[in-house]
C-alpha cells in the first residue's frame, strides 16, 4: 500500500502541472488570442505577408479597402482612393500610421469563441465624399485638411496632398507624398498661432478687455522692430485678434514672458505629441528666446505647429475648453482632456466669431455660422507665405471642426478661407 501511494505522487504531480498549464494556456489564449492570431506567421490570414481578410468601410457605407488572397483592392473610385490613401495606408507600408496597419486585429476578425473563421469588417467615422471635396478643393496645391466632430472626437475628414492612387503601387510619386500632412509634419503657423497668445493673456493680464491698443503700423517691442501690413489705429483685444494686429499681439507676448508663452503652447497641446487611435502625432515647437519673443506671439518667430495640433485646440474652443480624443471609429472615443477653462475657451469663442463678421465676411460662408482665425505664414526664400484656415462651426446641429493649410497657398483668408467654404458646405451633409 505503502509503495502505491509513493507510486501516485508523481501522478497527482503531473496531473496539477497539466490542470496548471491549461490554466495559464487559457489565460494568455484570453489576453494574447488576438495578438497571436494577427501574427504573420499566421498562415490562415497571411499569404507571402500580406493579409487576406478584412474590409473597411466609410462613413458612408463606401468600401474603401477589402483584403483577399489576391491582394488588397481599393475603392472603384480613383479620386476616394487618392483621398483616402493617408488615411487608409498603401499596399507598400510606405505611408506610415493607416487604419488598415492600426486596426489589423480587428480586420482579420479575431474572437475567443470561433478564432478567425471569417475576416472583420471596420466602418470609420470618416466620409469618403467629404474627403474627395478635400482634395478637390486643394487643387493640386500641397496642404492639408482636416474635419472632426468636436463633441464626439469622431474624424470626419483626413486629407493630405500630394496624394497618389496606391492602386498604382505608389510608383513614381511626388516627393513629400508619403508624409501625412495633418499629422506628421509641423509648419510656420502664422497668425492662428494667435489664438495661443490670446488664451495666456486672456489667463494672465486681468484687464486684457479693459484695455486699448494702438497700432500705428509697426512698433518697438523689446528692442525689435514690429511690422503690421498696415496701421489698425485704436482698437479692443476682440479687434486686434480680428485684424490680427501684429504689435498687440507682440506686445502681450513681450509682457507675458517668455516661460508663461512656452508653458501655454505645451498645454495647449503645440509642442507635444497626442495619440488618435495608435497614431502618435509630429510635435511643434516654440522659441521664445531673445528677440523671438515678440514674434512668437504674432505668429512669425520660428515656431512651427502641426495641423492636428490646431485642430484640437479650435475643437477644444467650441467644446467648452475639452478636447474630445480624436478617433478614426463611428461612435466616438468617450476621453477627453481639458486644454482651456471654460470662461477662457468662451472668450476665444466670441473673439473667433467676431473676427468672421469684421475681417472674414460671413457672406463668404453663406449658411454657415463660424468662429475662426486665419493665418498667412511668412516662410521665407522668396516662397509664397503657407495659407492656414483653422475654427469651427458655432451652429450645435452642425458641430464640426477645421483646420485648412496649403503650403505656399498665400492668403489664409481669401486661399485657405475658400477651401474651408467648400469644405464645410459638403460637411452639412452628414447631419
Amino acid at each position: 500500500m505503502k509503495k502505491l501511494k509513493l507510486r501516485s505522487i508523481p501522478i497527482f504531480i503531473l496531473i496539477l502541472l497539466i490542470i496548471a498549464g491549461m490554466g495559464l494556456f487559457s489565460f494568455r489564449l484570453a489576453g494574447d488570442g488576438a495578438k497571436w492570431a494577427s501574427s504573420r506567421v499566421n498562415g490562415n490570414v497571411y499569404a507571402s505577408g500580406r493579409l487576406t481578410r478584412g474590409e473597411i468601410f466609410s462613413r458612408e457605407g463606401e468600401l474603401l479597402l477589402e483584403y483577399s488572397a489576391g491582394g488588397p483592392q481599393y475603392s472603384e473610385d480613383p479620386e476616394v482612393r487618392k483621398a483616402t490613401v493617408h488615411l487608409i495606408g498603401d499596399k507598400n507600408g510606405n505611408v506610415g500610421g493607416g487604419v488598415s496597419a492600426i486596426y489589423r486585429e480587428e480586420l482579420i476578425g479575431y474572437s475567443l469563441a470561433e478564432g478567425v473563421a471569417s475576416g472583420g469588417k471596420l466602418s470609420l467615422s470618416v466620409s469618403s465624399e467629404l474627403s474627395k471635396a478635400a482634395l478637390s478643393a486643394l487643387d493640386g496645391r500641397n496642404g492639408a485638411v482636416g474635419v472632426v466632430n468636436y463633441k464626439t472626437g469622431e474624424i470626419l475628414c483626413m486629407v493630405s496632398a500630394p496624394a497618389f492612387d496606391p492602386e498604382n503601387g505608389g510608383t513614381d510619386v511626388e516627393d513629400g507624398a508619403y508624409i501625412n500632412r495633418l499629422t506628421g509634419a509641423a509648419f510656420t503657423p502664422g497668425s492662428v498661432s494667435k489664438l495661443i497668445t490670446m488664451a495666456a493673456a486672456i489667463d494672465n493680464i486681468p484687464d486684457l478687455y479693459g484695455r486699448s491698443f494702438t497700432c500705428s503700423g509697426e512698433a518697438e517691442v523689446g528692442g525689435t522692430r514690429i511690422a503690421c501690413t498696415h496701421a489698425h489705429g485704436d482698437m479692443k483685444i476682440e479687434d486686434a485678434l480680428a485684424r490680427s494686429c501684429n504689435c498687440v499681439f507682440a506686445s502681450l507676448s513681450y509682457e507675458l514672458g517668455a516661460e508663461i508663452m512656452s508653458r501655454y503652447a505645451e498645454w495647449l497641446g503645440i509642442t507635444q505629441s497626442f495619440d488618435i487611435d495608435g497614431i502618435s502625432t509630429a510635435k511643434g515647437s516654440y522659441d521664445g528666446s531673445g528677440e523671438l519673443l515678440p514674434w512668437s506671439g504674432a505668429g512669425q518667430g520660428k515656431d512651427l505647429a502641426v495641423p492636428a495640433s490646431l485642430l484640437r485646440l479650435v475643437s477644444a474652443v467650441a467644446n467648452e475648453g475639452f478636447a474630445q480624443d480624436f478617433t478614426f471609429l463611428c461612435g466616438g472615443s468617450g476621453g477627453s482632456t481639458r486644454l482651456l477653462s471654460a470662461e477662457t475657451a468662451r472668450k476665444l469663442k466670441s473673439a473667433m466669431s467676431y473676427s468672421v463678421y469684421l475681417t472674414y465676411g460671413r457672406e463668404n460662408f453663406p449658411g454657415l455660422s463660424l468662429a475662426a482665425k486665419s493665418g498667412t505664414a511668412e516662410v521665407g526664400g522668396g516662397r509664397a507665405p503657407n495659407a492656414w484656415f483653422v475654427g469651427f462651426s458655432t451652429d450645435e446641429s452642425f458641430p464640426v471642426a477645421f483646420a485648412v493649410l496649403i503650403e505656399n497657398g498665400g492668403s489664409g483668408t481669401l486661399e485657405a478661407g475658400k477651401v474651408a467654404n467648400e469644405l464645410l458646405q459638403a460637411a452639412k451633409n452628414l447631419f
